[in-house]
């Protein structure tokens, strides 16, 4: 059983996730590859984890609606 922690850093991770990133390199190995989008989807899922966490309150403190998740969730790199 996993336990999320609460806390009012979630929009700082959402703003540090959402920074675009360089292109990727086409001659990097293809396991570099593969490692970088199981982190990206790791964070991708934290960040879902947070925000689907959060009650109406808070969600709109932060300026979204339990509908933007989905689209800002599609940001996150």
């Amino acid at each position: 059983m996993s336990t999320t922690i609460h806390n009012r850093t979630t929009l700082g991770k959402l703003g540090s996730l959402v920074i675009s990133r360089e292109a990727p390199v086409a001659a990097e190995s293809k396991t570099g590859g593969l490692r970088r989008w199981f982190k990206a989807w790791q964070a991708r899922r934290a960040v879902a984890s947070e925000l689907y966490a959060m009650n109406e309150r808070d969600l709109n403190d932060i300026g979204i609606s339990r509908a933007d998740i989905p689209t800002i969730l599609r940001t996150v790199r």
